[in-house]
């Protein structure tokens, strides 16, 4: 899954050292994916509202 984020420029990926001295791949946001994540959690909050108010309706 991460792999599917970097190649869609979402996410930046990177080896390092971890602190307990074995490689590690480390992940940050890039300034595409802090947009996408924006958008995505704008729709979420959309969605997650209207389900809760057709949930009140009831």
């Amino acid at each position: 899954m991460l792999s599917e984020l970097e190649a869609q420029g979402w996410v930046k990926g990177e080896w390092g050292v971890s602190d307990a001295n074995r490689r590690a791949r480390y992940y940050a946001l890039t300034a595409v994916g802090r947009k996408q994540l924006q958008a995505e959690t704008t729709q979420w909050e959309l969605l997650s509202t209207t389900i809760n108010a057709m949930l009140r309706a009831r």
